[in-house]
């Protein structure tokens, strides 16, 4: 009877020692560590009223920059699902997704004339100084479409979203995009 006690004796002493190792190793090892010295110096950080460090790696310092884009998502029924981005050097990208006659993705330019138009509509509707989303209060309906407006006038950008309930002036400029990208000469994207 004294053997299987000696066994389990064994096979116990044996689990807590590796377990012990096991433990120290990953302890030692992830302790010891130290972080490789960064070849790149860090990102300064832009003034308040620019693009973020993070944002800027991902649009260019220079032409073209994304001005101004607005995209409708879907909904329970048949709504149009689609985006539009404007771009600083005048090219226009219409990616239409579904509900709509035209599916895929569409290329087009503006004169700088209506680039002008954009941000000043953006002025107009006190673009950077509405809520982030809306409503203001209450939750969104989940079966309700977005519709997401971006705008980027070069030194600070904003993204709004609205579910509904949304004020007169975001509606109106909202349309305005819309207005712009229906009279436009689109081209099908040739890969």
């Amino acid at each position: 009877m004294d053997v299987p006690r000696q066994k389990n004796a064994s096979l116990l002493h044996f689990s807590t020692v590796t377990g012990t190792l096991i433990l120290f190793f990953l302890l030692f090892f992830s302790c010891n560590r130290q972080s490789a010295p960064s070849e790149k110096p860090p990102l300064a950080s832009p003034p308040a009223d620019t693009l973020s460090a993070v944002d800027s790696l991902f649009l260019p310092s220079t032409e073209p920059r994304l001005l101004a884009s607005l995209k409708r998502t879907p909904c329970y029924g048949r709504c149009p699902v689609y985006e539009i981005q404007f771009f600083s050097n005048g090219e226009t990208v219409f990616n239409g997704e579904r509900n709509l006659k035209r599916l895929g993705i569409f290329l087009a330019r503006v004169p700088e004339s209506t680039l002008r138009q954009i941000l000043e509509q953006a002025e107009q509707a006190d673009f950077f100084e509405l809520r982030d989303e809306y409503p203001e209060s209450g939750p969104a309906i989940p079966d309700l479409p977005e519709t997401i407006t971006f705008v980027n006038n070069g030194k600070k950008q904003k993204t709004v979203i609205n579910y509904y309930d949304a004020p007169l002036p975001l509606l109106r400029f909202e349309r305005f995009l819309d207005e712009i990208a229906n009279g436009l000469d689109w081209q099908p994207k040739v890969e």
